[in-house]
């Protein structure tokens, strides 16, 4: 019906312009109007933008989330978002993986401190309880990557399109570096995981990849670690290693004084290596 009337309003206007000399000029007029008002909201619309308050860097502590996906309650991570308001973007993702016996409290509030780009930090508790407590990253490598898989699916179902699609940093500290190395290797196995590596960041633990598993997900690794830490020696010659090898790696060190158990201020160089990871 819609059709048939919108056909007979066109031949009656077609009619009286022959028939009584009318031009279409004020059609013409209108449609010009039409495209000068399209072109005002837009000019206004770059306006607007070009006068908002540039982002500005702020700080939040930390949140828990229970990992969806997970086998009852027992997956729960902590969640950083994006230090910068406004956030208007999608953001990068980076998975942060404790050490032993350690759980997620901290891990995601130590590089709130230091200059990064701004991205979601996820920092899930390793699956495994120890004995006098904390957590332990000791399942099997299909546990693991699951629950990092299901741990940036919740923050993707949460966030929407603020988080950044396939592009992800996996970091690990100690222990939770060995339990990157064994994800890396994993995911390498399953091209069909949900988790989009870019980039591997461990530190303090003399770590092995193989060269062709970084090759395959196209992600680079920094490896990083104080030259008092008996990880040091390994960690380089490993970072030499798969570089000869064709993967974009290097090895920095956290300082002459620094060991196994860091001094909070070398995160200001963590910090600006997981920016290197993910290529910001």
């Amino acid at each position: 019906m819609g059709r048939a009337r919108a056909g007979a309003g066109t031949a009656v206007t077609v009619a009286c312009a022959l028939a009584c000399g009318r031009s279409e000029a004020p059609r013409d007029a209108a449609l010009q109007g039409d495209d000068a008002a399209t072109r005002g909201s837009a000019e206004s619309a770059v306006s607007a933008a070009a006068s908002a308050p540039p982002p500005r860097r702020v700080r939040h502590d930390s949140v828990r989330v229970t990992v969806t996906g997970g086998p009852g309650d027992d997956w729960v991570m902590h969640e950083s978002a994006p230090l910068v308001e406004p956030s208007t973007e999608p953001r990068p993702v980076t998975v942060l993986l404790h050490a032993l016996c350690a759980d997620d409290y901290w891990t995601c509030d130590w590089l709130q401190y230091f200059a990064m780009a701004p991205q979601w930090q996820l920092c899930p508790r390793a699956p495994v309880a120890c004995g006098g407590g904390g957590y332990q990253w000791t399942a099997p490598a299909a546990v693991t990557r699951r629950l990092l898989e299901q741990s940036v699916a919740t923050a993707e179902a949460a966030h929407g399109d603020q988080v950044r699609q396939g592009s992800v940093v996996l970091a690990g500290f100690s222990q939770g570096a060995f339990a990157v190395a064994t994800v890396v290797h994993d995911l390498a196995g399953h091209p069909g995981s949900p988790l989009h590596v870019r980039g591997v960041l461990v530190q303090g633990a003399p770590v092995h990849f193989a060269a062709a598993d970084l090759v395959h997900l196209g992600a680079r690794v920094a490896l990083v670690a104080g030259e008092l830490d008996a990880a040091a020696p390994a960690m380089r010659a490993e970072a030499a290693s798969l570089a000869r090898a064709g993967v974009e790696a290097r090895y920095v060190s956290l300082g002459k004084d620094e060991g196994h158990f860091i001094s909070v201020t070398t995160g200001a160089v963590v910090a600006s290596l997981v920016d290197w990871a993910l290529g910001e």
